[in-house]
């Protein structure tokens, strides 16, 4: 436990402003993330032989084809979002009043806002299914190389070790 930790957990959270328990929050998250993202290194590196079979190359390139169409998905959104707002400003008919005038203006802020927001969570919810869907797929290339390397030996590989053995003696 950090020294950290170890006084937030002595303050009662009705105590603990608001603004340290979200910042609070995302530092777990952000060490959640990255103890996927390590975890994934080290199974990868634990699973390397395996990526010189065609089949997990493929599958490692379909995944990857997978992260492509989403992010340009994520693009079209974007760039429709854009023409969108911009057709708006376009039809904003002239304001006779100041109070008119800034509320045009700020709908139109308010609704870039909100694209840049939902372009924003789509790119970290991507980063977070990429982990996972990552982690899950290594660890079952894991699972089958360790599976691989218990597989009895065949009758032709135990005859041939009792043949060594024999010649040794």
């Amino acid at each position: 436990m950090s020294f950290y930790d170890a006084i937030s957990a002595a303050i009662p959270q009705a105590l603990q402003p608001a603004g340290a328990q979200r910042l609070n929050g995302l530092t777990q998250l952000y060490a959640q993330s990255a103890s996927r993202q390590w975890q994934n290194g080290l199974n990868t590196v634990a699973v390397l032989p395996a990526y010189a079979n065609p089949e997990t190359l493929f599958e490692a390139w379909a995944l990857q084809q997978a992260v492509w169409q989403r992010l340009q998905k994520q693009g079209e959104q974007w760039w429709n979002g854009l023409a969108t707002i911009y057709a708006e400003r376009d039809e904003l008919r002239r304001a006779n009043t100041v109070s008119k005038f800034f509320e045009q203006e700020y709908n139109l802020y308010a609704q870039f806002g909100e694209l840049v927001g939902d372009q924003f969570t789509s790119l970290l919810e991507l980063a977070d299914n990429i982990q996972v869907d990552y982690g899950y797929w290594i660890a079952q290339k894991q699972a089958a190389a360790v599976q691989q390397s218990k597989v009895p030996a065949s009758a032709d590989g135990v005859a041939s070790t009792r043949r060594k053995q024999a010649n040794a003696a």
